[in-house]
């Protein structure tokens, strides 16, 4: 195989782990972490790089979920191994014993990121509602409120989480939505799987 890595660029710290400690040192294409944000774009820029790719990659091993649908109907002359989740946070909570396309629970917010202010309840609120009035921001925080009461730490080994300014960073999120915090139990296994080349029911692999 000649392998190409492609990745979304909040993963990165996690991809250069997972080479380091399986021995690869396949080039990596990131994308836009924002993109996130619309689907379609994030779509799009994953078929522009693609067929950006020189010719002698033969496989692209993809590592990111299905990103609300970003990754529907791609159609590629390569191979295209990507793991079997629907986004990057059931990507870090999978593990040997706990496999599952969503792993997710419903109320809660996963903070996983290297820097734990990548994370920011308030911040998002802030831009998505610039535009509104005060009463309709009033509105939107109150939904935000209520559908959301754990700030929820997926401890991957990497992101260092058990630091004070992790553990202030999510206390004061957690505050934000008058919620609290748990700590849950990730891991970097499906990147490390994904660059094995033994790929199993937790890949799809398509031709």
């Amino acid at each position: 195989m000649n392998c190409v890595i492609m990745a979304c660029g909040s993963l990165a710290a996690y991809v250069a782990a997972a080479q380091a400690k399986m021995g690869t040192d396949y080039p990596v294409v990131y994308l836009d972490k924002r993109l996130h944000a619309e689907p379609s774009a994030m779509r799009q820029s994953i078929i522009a790089e693609l067929a950006a790719l020189p010719a002698e990659y033969d496989t692209v091993l993809v590592a990111m979920g299905f990103c609300g649908g970003s990754w529907q109907d791609v159609k590629s002359d390569r191979r295209i191994v990507r793991p079997r989740v629907d986004d990057c946070v059931s990507l870090l909570l999978h593990n040997e014993n706990t496999a599952g396309y969503n792993l997710k629970q419903p109320g809660h917010l996963y903070m996983k990121d290297p820097d734990p202010h990548d994370f920011d309840m308030e911040k998002a609120f802030c831009g998505y509602t610039k535009d509104m009035p005060p009463e309709t921001r009033a509105q939107v925080k109150a939904a935000w409120q209520a559908n959301y009461d754990v700030v929820a730490v997926v401890d991957t080994g990497l992101n260092r989480c058990d630091r004070p300014e992790y553990q202030a960073w999510a206390e004061k999120n957690a505050a934000w939505i008058n919620g609290r915090v748990e700590q849950l139990k990730g891991s970097n296994y499906l990147i490390e799987k994904l660059l094995t080349g033994e790929w199993d029911a937790d890949l799809f692999v398509i031709e």
